[in-house]
């Protein structure tokens, strides 16, 4: 029996995958490997760099009604890719309001906003808070100079989740169903009525085209990979013990690796500097 180390990194990384398959060209053009061989995974090591709200995803989009002197205007709002939490998408609303006119200033020199998102951790999800806008300026308040004026009556905001091809696009974020929110006289709020997923990747699947994991479908699945660190930082990987997978027999040229979620799903990865430790034995 004989055993090979490979190492695969971002010279590896095939084009047009999203930096999520590598390639690793045997010497010689073949390699030879026999019935009863088998591959693990010694190491690795990948960047947390996929997004978690996505034009890609269709996650990306909501809109709302905001009342004010010309009548209750609606608003589309795209949120540029990126990784956000919920805090995150609350300062993103905030400076789109801030952009829009959509705020005053209280006498605390507070900027007031009238739609708010917020964690509910009670709940396990996240709350939308409506507050009216007011018909005239309240005392000790200013208005900023773009201010888009009082509304005739006072009325809460409203938030629209949309529908995105059969699913809740930002409502599976934010724990929401589709649907309209807000939008009464007096101040409400809106808590998570389904889980709410912060991350559609949950793990990483690795693959490769020579494994036969045949107790598996798909048969490719050399290990799972936790993600264990946060987004931006590198994801470590190191098996407590070798999970040895038998190899197809056959003579390659070349084998892939390539990783998706949790449920096999494309990841969109924008970082391709990862690294792969293979051990393969041979019989």
């Amino acid at each position: 029996m004989s055993t090979f180390t490979i190492v695969l990194n971002s010279s590896n990384v095939v084009a047009n995958t999203y930096n999520t398959q590598f390639r690793y060209n045997f010497i010689n053009g073949n390699f030879k490997i026999e019935s009863g061989s088998q591959m693990c995974i010694s190491s690795v090591v990948i960047p947390y760099s996929w997004f978690n709200i996505s034009q890609t995803y269709g996650n990306n989009m909501f809109s709302f009604t905001f009342p004010q002197t010309s009548g209750v205007i609606t608003y589309n709002v795209v949120i540029p890719d990126g990784f956000y939490s919920v805090s995150d998408l609350n300062n993103f609303f905030q400076n789109y309001c801030i952009q829009n006119g959509l705020y005053l200033i209280n006498a605390s020199s507070q900027y007031v906003y009238y739609m708010v998102f917020t964690v509910n951790t009670t709940v396990y999800g996240n709350q939308i808070l409506f507050y009216p806008v007011p018909t005239s300026l309240p005392a000790g308040y200013s208005a900023p100079s773009n201010w888009v004026g009082y509304p005739a009556s006072t009325l809460c905001p409203t938030l629209t989740i949309p529908v995105q091809s059969g699913l809740t696009s930002l409502g599976t974020f934010l724990g929401l169903v589709a649907g309209t929110y807000g939008g009464t006289a007096l101040a409400n709020s809106v808590a998570s009525n389904q889980t709410p997923v912060g991350s559609t990747v949950n793990s990483l699947i690795a693959r490769s085209n020579i494994v036969n994991n045949n107790v598996t479908m798909p048969s490719d699945v050399i290990d799972s990979v936790p993600i264990n660190s946060a987004f931006g930082s590198n994801i470590n990987y190191v098996p407590n013990f070798e999970k040895w997978v038998n190899i197809k027999a056959g003579t390659y040229n070349n084998l892939t690796v390539s990783f998706s979620d949790q449920s096999f799903n494309q990841i969109y990865m924008r970082d391709p500097n990862s690294t792969i430790t293979l051990i393969i034995r041979t019989a």
